[in-house]
């Protein structure tokens, strides 16, 4: 601020004077960081659209047109193990009506993920992003992540971490999206 007061005096202001415009400069400063904090994490932080997840699974087809579920997870991550029964049973349930999930594996050692896989019997679509450069654009902060995507592929839910007493809400938000006509 002293820089900016030097500045204004020696293009010719006053000392009133400059301190008015350091003021207006502070108030709008202010204005802004209260507008950008006032902004939902939604708005701030918002996950890329599907087409980074589409790209990695490799088959347009598979997503087109459904409603997606996304899961980021790791085998060291406990609610992720208790998430995998539930997201199962999600798909055997909505699969023929239109639902695609896809969990993301985070685990630097496939291995570790593997042997995971294997003690849940998963049987889900697995993409595994070792040095997270999916998470990175999805900003994944905590274990589980997911993301539920419409069939137009627009975004209408995140969630962080599992708690089996939310999966009726998901549920019912599923079965939403499921009825909805794809948006043009």
């Amino acid at each position: 601020m002293a820089k900016t007061r030097a500045l204004l005096l020696s293009a010719g202001a006053t000392p009133a004077r400059a301190a008015w415009h350091l003021a207006l400069l502070l108030a709008a400063l202010t204005v802004t960081i209260v507008i950008l904090a006032s902004l939902p994490a939604s708005a701030k932080d918002a996950p890329p659209p599907l087409a980074p997840v589409d790209s990695a699974v490799g088959d347009t087809i598979l997503l087109e047109g459904k409603v997606v579920y996304v899961d980021f997870w790791a085998s060291w991550c406990p609610p992720c193990r208790h998430s995998f029964p539930w997201m199962k049973d999600l798909g055997r349930s909505y699969a023929a009506k239109g639902l695609q999930i896809v969990t993301i594996n985070l685990d630097k050692d496939r291995a570790a993920a593997e042997k995971f896989l294997g003690e849940i019997n998963a049987g889900l679509p697995v993409i595994f992003d070792p040095d997270g450069s999916l998470a990175k654009r999805f900003h994944v902060e905590a274990m589980p992540t997911s993301f539920l995507y419409g069939r137009d592929g627009v975004l209408r839910e995140r969630y962080q971490g599992f708690r089996a007493e939310d999966t009726t809400a998901v549920d019912s938000l599923i079965e939403v999206l499921l009825n909805e006509e794809v948006r043009k």
